[in-house]
């Protein structure tokens, strides 16, 4: 019996699957890419496959591509299923790894830096216990139709939009979506930027509404853009009727009145996503917004009113060149070594460096090392490559203090080690 990270997992379950034509999987939670990663493209003479299609976490589409592998391939659903067994006649992989890209259902980005364990044995009576456990399963897991697979797709579809993102939990807006852009949950926050007064009409209407329902009280509305705000969005609003522009809050979009084209939204301390965090922009990334605001794209209600996507408003923000301060870039390196402790790391002779060098000076030694530090080796295994010197170089915040051959240099590092990062 040997112990099996989240890499020696795949690479052996691989192997035994190409050895063999007959294999069970009781594996709760199947993601994009699980067919294609396993190797289960070939001919078999038996595939049994439990899965728990029912949860929300499983991915319907690639319960669709298991079930077309041919007449030889059963594949059932088990809404009880949490565990994950890779059964062969001589061989099993038993632990925490799902079947998906890398063992995680959580798709995209955000499976990047998650850890698992597992534990591979040959051993003949583990393997018959296994198997009768297996039996059973198997036994108790229903069919899937095309109902079931139709339901799941909407279960999958709003699981996706609260599942976590890189990083964990934050209280920074545009880090969050810095690292994780096409995260679902983002496509609800929204940049706004005004300019016109609200009509007689439109107050009327809102007083009205107000009065005939007690749950609008404190609400405030925009009119004319039902067509750009959906209920449920978060809205980062600017009113820009006056330069410098004025940020008035974070709001959440709760009613549309059609019929007088209003949207009622209602003030918020924050932008709250139960598995992202509570989200504020920074400081540092307010001043440069505001400085930007003309260059944010989006949908138009006036001339300079816009609605933006928050993707597409940090993404934009960062083109614009603004010459990064040393002495900012000096507490963003110490700030590596502030969140590195809290999972247990404590870099001190880094921390030394940067006070004894500066920041800038510091991160260009360990840049241009020719082997990577013991720092990044550790930040890569805690899967938190976002704290490493070469994340902040190559960041659109820091990269005009860094030659062209040490950014490429840390883009290189951070792509041999699967780390993903915004150009």
């Amino acid at each position: 019996m040997n112990f099996l990270n989240e890499t020696a997992a795949l690479e052996t379950i691989q192997e035994m699957f190409h050895k063999t034509d007959t294999a069970t999987i009781v594996v709760a939670f199947w993601g994009s890419g699980a067919v294609d990663k396993l190797g289960l493209r070939k001919p078999w003479k038996t595939l049994r496959v439990v899965c728990n299609l029912e949860s929300g976490a499983c991915n319907p589409s690639e319960i669709e591509e298991l079930m077309a592998l041919g007449d030889f391939v059963e594949v059932r659903s088990d809404p009880q299923l949490h565990g994950k067994v890779y059964l062969t006649e001589r061989q099993l992989v038993l632990g925490s790894s799902n079947a998906s890209s890398n063992g995680l259902v959580v798709e995209g980005t955000a499976i990047a830096g998650w850890a698992e364990a597992n534990i591979v044995s040959t051993d003949a009576h583990l393997i018959s216990q296994l198997r009768t456990w297996c039996d059973g399963r198997f036994a108790a897991a229903g069919d899937i139709d095309t109902e079931k697979l139709d339901l799941a797709r909407a279960a999958w579809k709003a699981r996706r939009v609260i599942a976590p993102a890189i990083g964990g939990l934050s209280t920074n807006l545009f880090a969050s979506v810095r690292k994780e852009p096409d995260h679902p949950a983002f496509a609800n926050i929204k940049l706004v930027q005004w300019a016109r007064t609200i009509t007689a009409h439109a107050e009327k209407a809102h007083r009205q509404a107000v009065e005939a329902d007690r749950s609008l009280v404190g609400t405030d509305i925009y009119e004319g853009w039902t067509n750009v705000m959906e209920i449920g969005d978060w809205l980062i609003d600017f009113d820009v009727s006056r330069r410098p522009a004025s940020f008035t809050g974070y709001w959440r979009v709760e009613l549309h009145d059609e019929k007088n084209e209003l949207t009622f939204v209602r003030k918020k301390p924050f932008i709250d996503i139960p598995t992202i965090g509570r989200l504020k922009i920074s400081t540092e990334d307010m001043s440069r917004l505001k400085k930007a605001l003309d260059a944010t794209g989006g949908q138009s209600g006036g001339s300079i009113e816009k609605v933006t996507p928050i993707a597409q408003a940090v993404a934009l923000l960062d083109t614009v060149v603004i010459s990064a301060r040393p002495k900012a870039f000096d507490k963003a390196m110490l700030a590596i070594y502030d969140e590195a402790t809290e999972f247990g790391y404590y870099p001190n002779d880094f921390r030394s460096m940067v006070e004894k060098l500066g920041g800038v000076t510091t991160a260009k030694q360990l840049i241009n090392k020719p082997k990577i530090s013991q720092g990044f080796t550790r930040l890569w295994e805690e899967g938190r490559l976002d704290l490493s010197v070469e994340a902040l170089a190559v960041s659109p915040e820091w990269r005009t203090l860094f030659s062209a051959d040490e950014i490429k240099r840390s883009s290189q590092r951070l792509k041999e080690a699967g780390y993903k990062f915004v150009r």
